[in-house]
């Protein structure tokens, strides 16, 4: 995991709280060499506790934000079952690295 990951894990933690969220996953560049601190962006699989969906929307978008301003780079938050090619969904589940579970 890259180390604008690690560095903040205790914030990072301190957010999913927050926003209710269950598991937090680090996937694709995040995780390793090709990461450019500047250039790339920070790939996160997200599952929120059961809420309503309004309160699900702010969740989620709230996060984004926090992540966003803590990490101080693009974040691609992914909700867990919102990708559907099977291809992406098998290679991120093969790469996944558990950032934060409640």
């Amino acid at each position: 995991m890259v180390p604008i990951l690690e560095l903040n894990r205790e914030a990072i933690a301190r957010a999913c709280k927050r926003h209710g969220v269950v598991r937090l996953e680090a996937f694709g560049t995040a995780l390793g060499a090709d990461f450019r601190p500047g250039e790339s962006d920070v790939d996160l699989l997200v599952e929120l506790a059961p809420m309503e969906p309004y309160a699900r929307v702010e969740a989620y978008f709230g996060l984004l934000e926090e992540l966003r301003a803590l990490l101080g780079a693009e974040v691609d938050l992914v909700m867990v079952g919102a990708v559907k090619n099977l291809y992406i969904a098998e290679r991120i589940a093969s790469t996944k690295q558990m950032l934060y579970a409640a």
